[in-house]
């Protein structure tokens, strides 16, 4: 019934949030935070905390997501296929707002490409075309779809008499 009950809870959300480390560590403080974040916007959402707790649960989901693509590469990296699809599927539809979807769609086009699935594996090359054809993930997928496909890096010529060069020789 105290008048400042809404700076404790704003405080228990923080503390929480404090214990945070990154995506190699254990996922508990991760959870912790993101329900007292919760609690506190549900109960208290006009308050004049609510907006870093939101800007804090943002950064807590991409935390999360961050987790899930580095258990995913785990996995890869052991060659256990159906655990890594599974990891990186919840990115695609739980966190598919965080800069990590780029990175989980090129994973499932390379996997499912690695075991033959190419159907599959040209549809998140599909998705990740659509939403994001100009990111270096992108790329990544269209190489593995098109093994013949080079960049080719443009070269400039220089002109010895170019229009620069003639102004500076002017000033001399």
């Amino acid at each position: 019934a105290d008048r400042r009950v809404i700076y404790a809870h704003y405080l228990i959300a923080i503390i929480h949030y404090e214990q945070i480390s990154d995506e190699k560590k254990d996922l508990k403080p991760l959870l912790d935070a993101q329900d007292k974040i919760e609690f506190f916007l549900a109960k208290y959402p006009d308050t004049e905390y609510a907006l870093d707790l939101k800007f804090k649960k943002d950064l807590i989901t991409n935390q999360i997501a961050a987790k899930e693509l580095y258990i995913a590469k785990f996995y890869i990296s052991i060659q256990k296929w159906v655990p890594a699809i599974k990891r990186l599927q919840i990115i695609v539809n739980k966190y598919d707002k965080t800069i990590f979807i780029e990175e989980a769609l090129h994973r499932l086009v390379e996997i499912h490409y690695y075991l033959g699935l190419e159907k599959e594996a040209k549809k998140y090359a599909n998705i990740l075309g659509y939403n994001y054809n100009s990111s270096q993930w992108f790329e990544k997928s269209y190489k593995v779809l098109n093994k013949d496909y080079k960049i080719e890096k443009i070269v400039k010529k220089e002109n010895k008499d170019s229009f620069f060069k003639k102004i500076i020789n002017k000033i001399k």
